[in-house]
Protein backbone atom coordinates (compact mmCIF):
# COMPACT_ATOMS: atom_id res chain seq x y z
CA UNK A 1 0.00 0.00 0.00
CA UNK A 2 1.44 3.38 -0.94
CA UNK A 3 1.89 5.88 1.87
CA UNK A 4 -0.90 8.25 0.94
CA UNK A 5 -0.32 10.37 4.05
CA UNK A 6 3.00 11.72 2.85
CA UNK A 7 3.16 15.48 2.38
CA UNK A 8 6.02 17.64 1.07
CA UNK A 9 8.19 19.39 3.65
CA UNK A 10 9.63 22.88 3.69
CA UNK A 11 12.03 24.09 0.98
CA UNK A 12 15.37 22.26 1.21
CA UNK A 13 18.84 23.75 1.50
CA UNK A 14 20.58 24.45 -1.83
CA UNK A 15 22.57 21.18 -1.72
CA UNK A 16 19.47 19.10 -0.89
CA UNK A 17 16.94 17.53 -3.30
CA UNK A 18 14.05 19.75 -4.34
CA UNK A 19 10.78 19.44 -2.48
CA UNK A 20 9.08 17.36 -5.15
CA UNK A 21 12.07 15.13 -5.81
CA UNK A 22 12.58 14.48 -2.12
CA UNK A 23 8.94 13.42 -1.84
CA UNK A 24 9.44 11.06 -4.78
CA UNK A 25 12.60 9.62 -3.21
CA UNK A 26 10.70 8.98 0.03
CA UNK A 27 7.94 7.18 -1.83
CA UNK A 28 10.43 5.03 -3.73
CA UNK A 29 12.24 4.25 -0.48
CA UNK A 30 8.93 3.27 1.15
CA UNK A 31 7.90 0.90 -1.63
CA UNK A 32 11.38 -0.60 -1.96
CA UNK A 33 11.40 -1.36 1.78
CA UNK A 34 8.10 -3.19 1.25
CA UNK A 35 9.85 -5.79 -0.89
CA UNK A 36 11.23 -7.02 2.41
CA UNK A 37 8.75 -5.78 5.02
CA UNK A 38 5.31 -6.85 3.78
CA UNK A 39 6.05 -8.83 0.64
CA UNK A 40 8.25 -11.33 2.50
CA UNK A 41 7.98 -10.63 6.22
CA UNK A 42 4.21 -10.21 6.51
CA UNK A 43 1.24 -10.57 8.91
CA UNK A 44 0.34 -14.16 9.67
CA UNK A 45 -3.18 -13.33 8.42
CA UNK A 46 -1.63 -12.75 4.99
CA UNK A 47 0.15 -16.10 4.86
CA UNK A 48 -2.39 -17.04 2.24
CA UNK A 49 -4.07 -14.13 0.48
CA UNK A 50 -7.71 -14.41 -0.50
CA UNK A 51 -8.04 -12.11 -3.50
CA UNK A 52 -11.81 -12.58 -3.51
CA UNK A 53 -12.40 -10.62 -0.30
CA UNK A 54 -10.91 -8.10 2.12
CA UNK A 55 -8.02 -9.37 4.25
CA UNK A 56 -7.85 -7.99 7.78
CA UNK A 57 -4.96 -7.66 10.25
CA UNK A 58 -4.12 -5.56 13.30
CA UNK A 59 -0.48 -5.32 12.23
CA UNK A 60 -0.53 -2.54 9.63
CA UNK A 61 0.96 -0.24 12.28
CA UNK A 62 4.05 -2.45 11.99
CA UNK A 63 4.15 -3.21 8.27
CA UNK A 64 3.13 0.23 7.04
CA UNK A 65 4.16 2.27 10.07
CA UNK A 66 7.65 0.81 10.49
CA UNK A 67 8.16 1.06 6.73
CA UNK A 68 7.19 4.74 6.99
CA UNK A 69 9.76 5.18 9.75
CA UNK A 70 12.52 3.70 7.65
CA UNK A 71 11.67 5.35 4.32
CA UNK A 72 12.98 8.82 5.25
CA UNK A 73 15.60 7.40 7.61
CA UNK A 74 17.14 5.48 4.70
CA UNK A 75 17.30 8.68 2.65
CA UNK A 76 19.39 10.17 5.46
CA UNK A 77 21.60 7.07 5.69
CA UNK A 78 22.12 7.18 1.94
CA UNK A 79 23.21 10.84 2.33
CA UNK A 80 20.42 12.02 0.04
CA UNK A 81 19.23 14.38 2.79
CA UNK A 82 21.07 15.84 5.78
CA UNK A 83 20.20 15.82 9.49
CA UNK A 84 18.27 19.09 9.31
CA UNK A 85 16.14 17.87 6.39
CA UNK A 86 15.40 14.61 8.19
CA UNK A 87 14.34 16.42 11.36
CA UNK A 88 11.98 18.58 9.28
CA UNK A 89 10.35 15.47 7.85
CA UNK A 90 10.05 13.95 11.32
CA UNK A 91 8.60 17.21 12.63
CA UNK A 92 5.90 17.08 9.98
CA UNK A 93 4.95 13.52 10.93
CA UNK A 94 4.79 14.35 14.64
CA UNK A 95 2.61 17.40 14.04
CA UNK A 96 0.29 15.40 11.79
CA UNK A 97 -0.35 12.96 14.64
CA UNK A 98 -0.60 15.59 17.39
CA UNK A 99 -3.12 17.56 15.31
CA UNK A 100 -5.38 14.53 14.85
CA UNK A 101 -8.01 14.35 17.64
CA UNK A 102 -8.80 10.77 16.59
CA UNK A 103 -5.55 9.62 18.19
CA UNK A 104 -7.36 9.81 21.56
CA UNK A 105 -10.27 7.75 20.21
CA UNK A 106 -8.76 4.95 18.15
CA UNK A 107 -5.65 2.89 18.83
CA UNK A 108 -3.23 2.27 16.01
CA UNK A 109 -4.00 -1.46 16.20
CA UNK A 110 -7.70 -0.67 15.70
CA UNK A 111 -6.79 1.64 12.84
CA UNK A 112 -5.00 -1.28 11.21
CA UNK A 113 -8.06 -3.50 11.48
CA UNK A 114 -10.35 -0.71 10.22
CA UNK A 115 -8.26 0.13 7.14
CA UNK A 116 -10.78 -1.30 4.70
CA UNK A 117 -13.81 0.39 6.24
CA UNK A 118 -12.38 3.69 7.48
CA UNK A 119 -8.91 4.64 6.22
CA UNK A 120 -9.84 4.22 2.57
CA UNK A 121 -13.36 5.61 3.04
CA UNK A 122 -12.59 8.93 4.67
CA UNK A 123 -15.11 11.68 5.33
CA UNK A 124 -15.22 15.00 7.17
CA UNK A 125 -15.17 13.27 10.57
CA UNK A 126 -12.22 10.96 9.88
CA UNK A 127 -9.57 13.04 11.75
CA UNK A 128 -11.85 13.15 14.80
CA UNK A 129 -12.49 9.41 14.93
CA UNK A 130 -9.39 7.70 13.55
CA UNK A 131 -5.60 7.80 13.52
CA UNK A 132 -3.29 6.86 10.64
CA UNK A 133 -1.42 3.60 11.07
CA UNK A 134 1.19 5.08 8.71
CA UNK A 135 2.06 8.15 10.76
CA UNK A 136 1.45 6.93 14.31
CA UNK A 137 2.92 3.55 13.40
CA UNK A 138 6.11 5.30 12.28
CA UNK A 139 6.24 7.13 15.62
CA UNK A 140 5.80 3.83 17.50
CA UNK A 141 8.86 2.59 15.58
CA UNK A 142 10.71 5.79 16.49
CA UNK A 143 9.87 5.37 20.18
CA UNK A 144 10.99 1.75 20.19
CA UNK A 145 14.23 2.61 18.41
CA UNK A 146 15.07 5.48 20.76
CA UNK A 147 14.09 3.47 23.85
CA UNK A 148 16.34 0.57 22.84
CA UNK A 149 19.21 2.96 22.14
CA UNK A 150 18.71 4.87 25.39
CA UNK A 151 18.81 1.65 27.40
CA UNK A 152 22.02 0.71 25.60
CA UNK A 153 20.96 -2.79 24.65
CA UNK A 154 20.31 -2.73 20.91
CA UNK A 155 18.44 -0.83 18.18
CA UNK A 156 15.40 -1.29 16.01
CA UNK A 157 17.72 -2.22 13.14
CA UNK A 158 18.84 -5.30 15.06
CA UNK A 159 15.25 -6.11 16.01
CA UNK A 160 14.17 -6.05 12.36
CA UNK A 161 17.03 -8.34 11.35
CA UNK A 162 16.25 -10.76 14.19
CA UNK A 163 12.58 -10.79 13.24
CA UNK A 164 13.54 -11.81 9.71
CA UNK A 165 15.56 -14.73 11.03
CA UNK A 166 12.95 -15.78 13.59
CA UNK A 167 10.12 -15.79 11.03
CA UNK A 168 12.34 -17.06 8.21
CA UNK A 169 11.28 -14.14 6.05
CA UNK A 170 7.65 -15.19 6.24
CA UNK A 171 4.48 -14.72 8.33
CA UNK A 172 4.85 -13.08 11.76
CA UNK A 173 2.68 -12.15 14.73
CA UNK A 174 2.82 -9.44 17.35
CA UNK A 175 4.10 -12.15 19.68
CA UNK A 176 7.15 -12.60 17.45
CA UNK A 177 7.95 -8.91 17.79
CA UNK A 178 7.55 -9.04 21.57
CA UNK A 179 9.80 -12.10 21.79
CA UNK A 180 12.56 -10.46 19.77
CA UNK A 181 12.29 -7.20 21.73
CA UNK A 182 12.68 -9.12 24.99
CA UNK A 183 15.57 -11.22 23.68
CA UNK A 184 17.55 -8.24 22.39
CA UNK A 185 16.32 -5.54 24.79
CA UNK A 186 16.83 -7.61 27.92
CA UNK A 187 13.34 -7.02 29.27
CA UNK A 188 9.67 -7.27 28.34
CA UNK A 189 8.23 -4.56 26.12
CA UNK A 190 4.65 -5.76 26.62
CA UNK A 191 3.70 -2.62 28.55
CA UNK A 192 5.01 -0.31 25.79
CA UNK A 193 3.19 -2.24 23.08
CA UNK A 194 -0.01 -2.27 25.15
CA UNK A 195 0.14 1.50 25.71
CA UNK A 196 1.57 2.68 22.39
CA UNK A 197 -0.17 0.25 20.03
CA UNK A 198 -3.35 -0.86 21.79
CA UNK A 199 -3.90 2.30 23.83
CA UNK A 200 -4.70 5.90 22.96
CA UNK A 201 -2.38 7.85 25.24
CA UNK A 202 0.19 10.09 23.57
CA UNK A 203 3.62 8.62 22.88
CA UNK A 204 6.60 9.71 25.05
CA UNK A 205 8.23 11.54 22.15
CA UNK A 206 9.61 14.54 23.99
CA UNK A 207 11.81 12.73 26.59
CA UNK A 208 13.00 10.12 24.09
CA UNK A 209 14.01 12.74 21.53
CA UNK A 210 15.72 14.83 24.22
CA UNK A 211 17.75 11.81 25.32
CA UNK A 212 18.90 11.36 21.72
CA UNK A 213 20.17 14.92 21.38
CA UNK A 214 17.11 16.48 19.76
CA UNK A 215 15.56 19.73 21.03
CA UNK A 216 11.79 20.08 20.88
CA UNK A 217 10.88 23.70 20.17
CA UNK A 218 7.31 24.98 20.21
CA UNK A 219 6.24 27.63 17.72
CA UNK A 220 2.91 29.41 17.12
CA UNK A 221 0.60 27.27 15.04
CA UNK A 222 -0.79 28.32 11.67
CA UNK A 223 -4.21 29.98 11.80
CA UNK A 224 -6.12 26.91 10.56
CA UNK A 225 -4.49 24.79 13.27
CA UNK A 226 -5.23 27.38 15.94
CA UNK A 227 -8.89 27.40 14.93
CA UNK A 228 -9.13 23.62 14.50
CA UNK A 229 -10.05 23.81 10.82
CA UNK A 230 -9.08 22.38 7.47
CA UNK A 231 -10.24 24.47 4.53
CA UNK A 232 -9.90 24.95 0.79
CA UNK A 233 -9.46 28.42 -0.65
CA UNK A 234 -9.88 27.94 -4.41
CA UNK A 235 -13.24 29.71 -4.48
CA UNK A 236 -13.49 31.56 -1.20
CA UNK A 237 -13.08 29.77 2.13
CA UNK A 238 -14.78 26.38 2.14
CA UNK A 239 -14.66 24.47 5.42
CA UNK A 240 -13.78 20.82 4.82
CA UNK A 241 -13.12 19.55 8.34
CA UNK A 242 -13.81 20.86 11.84
CA UNK A 243 -11.54 19.26 14.43
CA UNK A 244 -12.92 18.12 17.77
CA UNK A 245 -12.19 20.42 20.70
CA UNK A 246 -11.07 23.39 18.64
CA UNK A 247 -12.33 26.97 18.56
CA UNK A 248 -14.21 26.35 15.31
CA UNK A 249 -16.21 23.49 16.82
CA UNK A 250 -16.99 25.56 19.90
CA UNK A 251 -18.29 28.36 17.66
CA UNK A 252 -20.57 25.97 15.79
CA UNK A 253 -18.80 25.95 12.42
CA UNK A 254 -19.41 22.78 10.40
CA UNK A 255 -17.95 20.94 7.45
CA UNK A 256 -19.55 22.23 4.26
CA UNK A 257 -19.90 25.81 5.49
CA UNK A 258 -18.79 28.63 3.22
CA UNK A 259 -17.07 31.26 5.33
CA UNK A 260 -18.10 34.54 3.76
CA UNK A 261 -16.84 37.18 6.15
CA UNK A 262 -16.68 38.42 9.71
CA UNK A 263 -17.88 41.16 11.98
CA UNK A 264 -15.44 42.84 14.34
CA UNK A 265 -15.80 45.44 17.06
CA UNK A 266 -18.17 46.51 19.83
CA UNK A 267 -21.90 46.51 19.21
CA UNK A 268 -22.08 50.25 18.49
CA UNK A 269 -19.30 50.24 15.90
CA UNK A 270 -19.23 46.85 14.24
CA UNK A 271 -17.20 46.52 11.05
CA UNK A 272 -18.17 43.80 8.57
CA UNK A 273 -15.59 42.36 6.15
CA UNK A 274 -15.62 39.92 3.25
CA UNK A 275 -12.87 37.30 3.33
CA UNK A 276 -11.45 35.41 0.34
CA UNK A 277 -8.81 33.41 2.21
CA UNK A 278 -8.43 32.36 5.81
CA UNK A 279 -5.51 34.69 6.51
CA UNK A 280 -7.82 37.65 5.82
CA UNK A 281 -9.14 36.94 9.31
CA UNK A 282 -5.84 38.09 10.82
CA UNK A 283 -5.91 41.29 8.77
CA UNK A 284 -9.42 42.35 9.71
CA UNK A 285 -9.55 41.01 13.28
CA UNK A 286 -6.28 42.77 14.19
CA UNK A 287 -5.89 42.41 17.97
CA UNK A 288 -9.47 41.32 18.65
CA UNK A 289 -9.90 38.18 20.74
CA UNK A 290 -13.41 37.52 19.44
CA UNK A 291 -15.16 37.97 16.09
CA UNK A 292 -18.45 36.95 14.56
CA UNK A 293 -18.04 34.54 11.64
CA UNK A 294 -20.53 35.03 8.77
CA UNK A 295 -21.14 31.70 7.05
CA UNK A 296 -23.50 30.24 4.48
CA UNK A 297 -24.96 26.83 5.30
CA UNK A 298 -27.69 25.14 3.28
CA UNK A 299 -28.65 28.52 1.75
CA UNK A 300 -28.96 30.10 5.18
CA UNK A 301 -26.74 32.93 6.45
CA UNK A 302 -25.49 32.44 10.01
CA UNK A 303 -23.58 34.56 12.50
CA UNK A 304 -21.37 32.48 14.79
CA UNK A 305 -19.37 34.02 17.69
CA UNK A 306 -15.78 32.83 17.39
CA UNK A 307 -13.02 33.14 20.01
CA UNK A 308 -9.52 33.48 18.54
CA UNK A 309 -7.04 31.37 20.56
CA UNK A 310 -3.43 32.54 20.74
CA UNK A 311 -1.60 29.84 22.73
CA UNK A 312 -1.74 26.82 20.40
CA UNK A 313 1.69 25.72 19.22
CA UNK A 314 3.30 23.16 16.92
CA UNK A 315 6.56 21.31 17.29
CA UNK A 316 9.85 21.98 15.55
CA UNK A 317 12.79 19.64 16.07
CA UNK A 318 16.35 20.93 16.15
CA UNK A 319 19.73 19.36 16.81
CA UNK A 320 21.17 19.72 20.32
CA UNK A 321 23.86 17.02 20.27
CA UNK A 322 25.06 16.20 16.75
CA UNK A 323 27.10 13.21 17.93
CA UNK A 324 24.10 11.48 19.54
CA UNK A 325 21.90 12.28 16.58
CA UNK A 326 24.56 10.98 14.19
CA UNK A 327 24.77 7.64 16.00
CA UNK A 328 21.02 7.21 15.61
CA UNK A 329 20.67 8.45 12.03
CA UNK A 330 23.75 6.60 10.81
CA UNK A 331 22.54 3.35 12.34
CA UNK A 332 25.54 2.93 14.61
Amino acid sequence: MANTTRAPSADPAPDQPSEGYRTLLGLISHEYFHTWNVKRLRPVEFAQHDYGQENYTQLLWFFEGFTSYYDDLLLRRAHLIDDAAYLKLLTKTINQVLQTPGRAVQSVAQASMDAWVKYYRQDENTPNATVSYYTKGSLVALCLDLTLRQEGKTSLDAVMRALWLRCQGGPMTEGDLLAVLQALGGRSFALEIAQWVHGTTDLPLRPLLAAQGVKVLEEPAQLAQRLGLRVTETAGVQIKIVLRGGAAEQAGLAAGDEWLGLEVGPAKSISAWRINKLDDLLLYAANASKVCALVARDKRLLKLPLALPKSITTWRLAARDSQLIGQWLNGS
